[in-house]
């Protein structure tokens, strides 16, 4: 008598269902995420280069702008152009998973009405995919700090070994924040255009193309604590701390990312999961 495959269909369920349903769909999320990389560089000249040219033009720009124009200094030691490049790795891992997860649902309509599968799979396949072009950006970067060695004696610290743990940081900041802004996303179809906007102004409010330091330094004692508190300016300078030694490790705001982090997991699956129920009939 041949075995019975029983398929269980849960989109909101109380029990451990859905959390083995991600275990056995783990193939779709790789796929989907080899299916984003596709086409974000189909019919491209460049292709995966394009990976490499954003952020170092980004660096050169805030490079030009901040500390040839404006003359601010750089964290000890280190060429202005490798302490922006090491601010913008983070800032860009953050940004990403942010602006991607919370933008999944819209742009994977057409799969989610014609199959069952747990939909974190689209946000967490989104994930994986940023994660390509951080390795291409952060192999761009090895170069970078092997032309600096050679041209000004910059030698980075051997925290650099911890640089994929802290990696780790911006991805699940942004990944969870994301999870929770997905529903809001598709009932507020404002938010969609939104969220660019904010990332845009929050990559200047983060000390990304400037030293942390001068940015506390540049703020109001009075309202000092709230910009240490700002937890992507956490991870960045956390980043930053594991490759330039003379960097001041800030706890304060190293902290305040571990918390947020702490509290958007839990709120960020539970907001979606609630909204989980809603999603084909608002898209």
């Amino acid at each position: 008598m041949a075995s019975q495959i029983k398929t269980e269909i849960e989109a909101n369920g109380k029990n451990l269902q859905y959390w083995k349903d991600i275990w056995r769909y783990r193939a779709l999320a790789i796929e989907l995420a080899k299916r984003d990389i596709t086409v974000r560089y189909k019919q491209t000249i460049i292709g995966l280069g394009w990976s490499i040219i954003n952020p170092i033009i980004n660096m050169l720009i805030m490079s030009f702008i901040f500390g040839t124009v404006a003359h601010l200094s750089s964290d000890g030691d280190a060429p202005y152009t490798v302490m922006v490049y090491a601010g913008t790795i983070p800032w860009t891992l953050f940004s990403r998973n942010i602006l991607l997860a919370s933008g999944s649902f819209l742009s994977s309509v057409g799969i989610m009405k014609k199959v069952y599968f747990p939909r974190i799979i689209l946000p967490v396949s989104t994930s994986i995919s940023t994660l390509i072009d951080s390795a291409i950006s952060f192999f761009v970067y090895l170069l970078i700090l092997l032309i600096s060695f050679f041209s000004s004696g910059f030698v980075p610290s051997i925290r650099i070994l911890l640089v994929p743990l802290f990696s780790m940081l911006p991805i699940a900041l942004g990944f969870f924040i994301g999870l929770f802004l997905a529903p809001l996303n598709i009932k507020h179809r404002d938010l969609n255009q939104a969220i660019p906007f904010l990332i845009t102004i929050g990559q200047y409010v983060t000390p990304v193309a400037y030293s942390f330091t001068v940015a506390v330094n540049a703020v109001p004692e009075k309202i000092r604590f709230i910009y240490e508190l700002n937890p992507v300016a956490g991870v960045v300078n956390a980043f930053r701390w594991c490759i330039i030694s003379t960097n001041e490790f800030h706890w304060p705001s190293f902290i305040s990312a571990l918390v947020f982090i702490a509290v958007f997991v839990p709120l960020g699956i539970k907001r979606f999961r609630k909204g989980e129920r809603t999603f084909i009939d608002l898209v």
